[in-house]
């Protein structure tokens, strides 16, 4: 079957892209509410488009509102997931953030999908009504006519031009559902492995952040203080200085918490979550499907009952007399029902094969386009992020590294300063000593002098002794010799006085 004349494809699809690269659309941040019964949280969008600029508060509901009103308004194309309430428990700050993220991924692949971003549920209602029970307008709406889905579906995907719904579509769909299948499964494993490492990462971050936080300063204090004499200022990392510049310049807090894998556990959540929203989007054409199936089988009980009206048997008498209806009247009104439904049937079937091709020919193509762009940026992302954490650690480490060389070159000039004052003293005391010992001899020598000169004088006052001995003694000899000469001289003058005396 072809349906609707339409553009090529490759233009459209460039003309789709030129489009979602004019459009801008960012959730900044959230602001969360207190009231008496309940804490609520708004998260805060803005942006440009070509109809102009945007700027909006909505909550949680109103997200999951718009996505249930977007798949009543737009059944079987794809419409990207969002977590569900189960995933996030609370309306805390951590819960706020990590809604925050899914519902940002949300808002940029809407941006990738025209035909919703430019719906009137999307561009003019959420982002641009004032009304802050918008939940409650998607809450109200009712599915589309056959017809008016039809119309809409031609306008907005013009690209279906002289496209054949034939049997290698069917498969063309059921061998993406079958990889889609194949892919949740080794998503899952993914996620576990991931989770794994992630909470791996987390244990080491926390055991390395024990260490340097409380260990090592615990240790420097107990046991390299003492070794210092209790002086603190060559310590690292009790240093009041060195730790205010961890934890201001380098952000020390933020080197043992930042965990970027968690991204990757972040996209592969998003990633199931897009495959179940993919697999929903053929869950309602089918659900269009089982409609058709049930009106056809309606059509045939009710050409049945025209044909036995025709051939004068009428089955529902009873009925028809409670309705008080002639057989031509019932006639007549099987008629308009049959026409009635057969073109219902019409319009179903033409809508399905729109939501076959719509599926086959864009929206898988779509969705492994748009996966392949997430999956690049995420890359570049954790790339990005890896480099940053990692020369973030780098300079971490090269301050500490730093600040270690200098405090060892200080201990390093402590300990020169005291070797040069050990060698000062020693010095100091060898030239004392040799003070000492200079006076010391000098001492030894005047002693000695003195013990010479006493001894030259001891030598000269006994020599002088001597002298005045020897000189007594020769005096005393002397003296004797005069003595004996007088006696001598005595003893002669006897003699001769004698000899006179004889002689007289």
């Amino acid at each position: 079957m072809s349906i609707v004349n339409l553009d090529e494809t490759e233009q459209h699809q460039n003309q789709e892209f030129k489009q979602s690269q004019e459009i801008q659309i960012d959730i900044i941040t959230f602001d969360q509410h207190e009231s008496l019964l309940e804490t609520y949280t708004y998260y805060i969008i803005k942006g440009k488009d070509k109809i102009g600029f945007f700027e909006v508060y909505r909550r949680y509901k109103d997200f999951t509102a718009l996505r249930d009103a977007l798949q009543l308004k737009w059944p079987g194309c794809f419409i990207p997931g969002i977590p569900g309430k189960k995933m996030f428990q609370g309306n805390d700050i951590k819960t706020a953030s990590e809604r925050l993220r899914f519902l940002k991924q949300f808002c940029h692949k809407i941006k990738l999908l025209p035909n919703l971003y430019y719906s009137q549920e999307f561009s003019q209602l959420f982002l641009r009504s004032k009304d802050r029970d918008i939940h409650k307008i998607f809450e109200q709406m009712q599915r589309p006519r056959t017809a008016e889905l039809i119309q809409k579906y031609q306008l907005n995907f013009i690209d279906l031009q002289g496209r054949e719904i034939d049997q290698s579509l069917d498969k063309k769909i059921e061998g993406f559902v079958e990889k889609l299948k194949n892919n949740t499964i080794q998503l899952k494993l993914a996620k576990k492995y991931i989770r794994d490492v992630y909470e791996s990462q987390e244990q080491f971050n926390q055991g390395l952040e024990k260490i340097m936080i409380v260990h090592l300063p615990n240790y420097e204090k107990q046991f390299i203080q003492a070794y210092q004499k209790n002086e603190s200022h060559n310590l690292l990392f009790t240093n009041q200085n060195i730790k205010n510049q961890l934890d201001s310049k380098y952000n020390q807090d933020a080197i043992f918490k930042r965990r970027n894998i968690d991204k990757l556990y972040d996209y592969i959540r998003q990633e199931l979550k897009d495959i179940k929203a993919f697999h929903q989007s053929l869950k309602i054409k089918k659900e269009y499907e089982e409609q058709k199936k049930k009106l056809e089988a309606k059509q045939l009980e009710t050409q049945q009952e025209l044909n036995n009206l025709n051939d004068g048997k009428n089955p529902n008498f009873f009925k028809n007399i409670f309705n008080k209806q002639t057989p031509e009247q019932l006639k007549s009104h099987l008629n308009i029902l049959i026409q009635t439904n057969q073109n219902d049937l019409d319009n179903l079937s033409n809508l399905i094969d729109i939501m076959q091709a719509i599926i086959g020919f864009i929206e898988i193509e779509r969705f492994q386009d748009m996966k392949l762009k997430f999956y690049s940026i995420l890359i570049k992302q954790v790339q990005e992020l890896e480099e940053r954490v990692i020369n973030e650690q780098i300079q971490y480490w090269q301050f500490i590294e730093s600040q270690t060389q200098i405090l060892l070159s200080q201990q390093n000039l402590d300990g020169n300063i005291n070797f040069q004052n050990q060698q000062l003293n020693q010095i100091k005391g060898q030239q004392k000593n040799d003070d000492q010992e200079q006076m010391q001899s000098y001492q030894n020598k005047v002693d000695i002098e003195n013990d010479n000169d006493k001894q030259d004088n001891h030598y000269e006052i006994d020599k002088e002794e001597q002298e005045k001995e020897q000189d007594n003694e020769n005096e005393n000899e002397n003296e004797n010799e005069n003595i004996q000469e007088q006696e001598d001289e005595v003893q002669v003058n006897i003699s001769q006085e004698q000899i006179e005396d004889e002689n007289q």
